[in-house]
């Protein structure tokens, strides 16, 4: 009776590895899109935020950097599953995450002047 089950089974499901492959490779993919879309943030800021009075820009950088950051930490739940398999990649979305947090710090809280001063060596390094 098991035979008849197993042979009922989509050649897919008999080749596992393959699909794991498939779906790492479509996550490496969804972080490098949420990691360009931050990546513009840096330009965006230098033109917006660095006036005088940046008006409703500064709002609107807010839930963007927000809304970043959830998506960030999303991924990140992935890649902190001991299955997952890329270091290097885990350590990448940490770092961009890390970013983020100094952004909606440096824009949008108050801070001392030292702490000022390093976030802004790091975001326009």
């Amino acid at each position: 009776m098991s035979n008849s089950n197993t042979a009922a089974l989509p050649l897919e499901v008999g080749q596992i590895g393959s699909f794991e492959a498939r779906m790492l490779r479509k996550f490496r993919s969804a972080v490098d899109d949420w990691n360009e879309v931050c990546s513009a943030l840096g330009p965006w800021e230098a033109q917006h935020l660095t006036r005088e009075e940046p008006g409703p820009a500064k709002e609107q950088h807010r839930v963007w950097v927000v809304e970043l950051i959830s998506w960030g930490q999303l991924l990140q739940r992935v890649t902190t599953h001991s299955a997952f398999p890329d270091h290097e990649l885990a350590a990448r979305l940490d770092a961009r995450l890390r970013h983020l947090q100094d952004k909606l710090a440096l824009w949008h809280h108050d801070m001392n002047a030292a702490k000022e001063e390093r976030i802004v060596r790091t975001a326009f390094a």
